[in-house]
């Protein structure tokens, strides 16, 4: 059995990296760990160490680095910008975009969206990509961002090689290639309205269909999330 994992965003200085927040409630007090016990740590951006807890202090888990590796961005890279959803389901669909390894989350606020949308959901999100990290073996975290509208996206993407309109009325299936990165723009139930459609036409976003069926917004962003992952 591989070593415990777990998230720290510090920087390693003179050999040691700290653990705090809720993270360090997580190693001391629900895995019970203690100095001299040995963990893996990864930072989000690529790098995995592996460590030994040389004290608990403070609200603060000190590790000594042992030694430590780094792992390049993983491609292609795939950025999915879904309609704003209802809580549960929103946060279902970041927990399974984070543990497909999507690198980016921009969620979109369309003139049918009818979710409110507060701070503490994208600190909800964060956490839930750090715990896909984890729990995922993975070395990169899931970049996740406050909602905007369709014509924020628009000028967010306008050096993206590959934009991508899900649309039900679309010509084209997904079997076409475009180069990456990739972004996936999806409408919330009803669809985007015809001027957010013709917005993203006029801006290079190819409209394609994934299948004949209107899939919800969480189901057509997992399934161009996999199309596109696996191209």
């Amino acid at each position: 059995m591989g070593l415990r994992r777990f998230f720290s965003p510090s920087e390693i200085i003179n050999d040691q990296v700290n653990i705090d927040g809720e993270e360090y409630h997580h190693v001391a007090n629900v895995m019970r760990c203690r100095p001299g016990d040995e963990l893996e740590i990864v930072n989000g951006r690529g790098r995995l160490l592996h460590g030994r807890i040389s004290a608990l202090k403070n609200h603060c888990l000190q590790v000594k680095v042992l030694r430590f590796e780094k792992f390049p961005m993983p491609k292609p890279r795939i950025i999915i910008a879904p309609s704003l959803t209802r809580g549960h389901a929103m946060n279902w669909l970041i927990e399974k975009l984070t543990e497909m390894g999507v690198d980016e989350i921009r969620p979109l606020l369309c003139e049918r969206t009818d979710v409110s949308y507060n701070a503490a959901q994208l600190r909800r999100w964060e956490k839930i990509a750090a715990q896909s990290l984890k729990v995922n073996r993975k070395y990169w975290l899931t970049r996740i961002f406050p909602p905007v509208s369709p014509a924020e996206i628009v000028v967010q993407a306008e050096k993206t090689p590959g934009k991508v309109l899900l649309d039900i009325d679309a010509e084209k299936k997904t079997g076409q290639v475009f180069p990456f990165p990739v972004l996936a723009v999806i409408g919330p139930p009803g669809d985007f309205s015809e001027n957010e459609k013709k917005m993203f036409r006029g801006n290079d976003f190819v409209p394609i269909l994934i299948n004949d069926c209107i899939l919800k917004t969480e189901t057509a962003a997992l399934a161009i999330a996999a199309i596109y992952k696996n191209a």
